[in-house]
């Protein structure tokens, strides 16, 4: 039976998917061809699979998950002789009962978590949400109202609360199977990251990914009209994955095929900064003291990340 025995759980908006996409590059690597299947966080639970009547803000909508064991061991059922086999979801890293059935089904895996100043990754979502008309509100600064979608929802604020999600898992797990990264480090040398990665699972560090592509890239659209045709919400890439959804993962192997389409997409975002008046105010307003009680439990100074 092949199950993970290495797992990227978060935080969202933190590199993840091109850190997963880089990893599963290595030749002793089997990443799911589903990122982010949520299995442990979902298990049993009922999948929606479109913003409806049901779940008009997406509390729900997960349409790539698994949420029962035996569709979840299919995701592996291609794995050969490769030493590492790893799932990338970052709905793991707050949700307490994904911990729990990490610990029930897989309890000897690696645990890599990646994280991010948590105010530039909640400004980083919004922009992700916006481009997809999905924002709980226009407006950014609407986060500090307490009470609204911003707070109910879990990738929204609540994802940035790293101490209160992760010491879960320090209380859970040897340590010696959890390493947590900074973004950070790997926006300042990918090179040296994904060799410390490498060597965290134990496999050929000099092994070199492929650095070229650029996946989720944020920013402001350009032409509304060019991202209705080649963006994430096209609708031509709903309509293929509604009719042709084998195509759709054909197209996601096809790295190729993927430049072109992630070059065309980023050449349509203009980039947007968070203002240094609105990350002090999240600093002093939300995030300031869950910063500092993440540093005592990580080893790291994120003083930078305060100012």
């Amino acid at each position: 039976m092949n199950l993970p025995n290495f797992i990227i759980l978060g935080a969202g908006k933190s590199g993840t998917t091109t850190i997963n996409y880089l990893i599963n590059q290595h030749h002793d690597v089997f990443m799911s061809p589903v990122k982010e299947p949520n299995f442990f966080a979902l298990e049993g639970e009922t999948k929606i699979t479109g913003y409806d009547s049901e779940d008009p803000h997406g509390f729900y909508h997960y349409p790539q998950s698994i949420t029962n064991l035996e569709d979840y061991k299919l995701l592996f059922k291609d794995v050969k002789n490769e030493k590492i086999i790893g799932d990338c979801s970052n709905m793991y890293q707050y949700k307490t009962k994904a911990a729990d059935n990490i610990k029930k089904y897989v309890p000897e895996t690696k645990l890599l978590g990646i994280f991010r100043n948590p105010s530039e990754r909640l400004f980083s979502r919004y922009q992700h949400l916006l481009r997809q008309n999905l924002s709980p509100t226009l407006h950014f600064t609407d986060c500090f109202t307490k009470g609204n979608l911003w707070w109910q929802k879990n990738d929204l604020i609540q994802e940035g609360f790293y101490y209160s999600h992760m010491k879960y898992y320090f209380d859970n797990f040897d340590h010696s199977k959890i390493k947590i990264m900074l973004y950070d480090d790997f926006r300042d040398n990918p090179t040296t990251f994904m060799k410390e990665v490498f060597d965290f699972l134990e496999v050929d560090n000099d092994f070199t990914p492929d650095y070229s592509m650029k996946l989720n890239v944020g920013g402001e659209i350009k032409n509304k009209f060019q991202d209705k045709i080649i963006g994430e919400q096209s609708v031509i890439r709903k309509s293929i994955e509604k009719f042709f959804p084998s195509f759709v993962n054909w197209c996601r192997q096809n790295k190729t095929l993927l430049k072109f389409v992630y070059r065309l997409r980023n050449k349509n975002l203009k980039r947007v900064y968070l203002s240094p008046e609105i990350k002090k105010r999240l600093n002093d307003e939300i995030y300031g003291d869950e910063i500092l009680k993440f540093s005592k439990l990580i080893g790291r100074d994120l003083s930078h990340w305060l100012e």
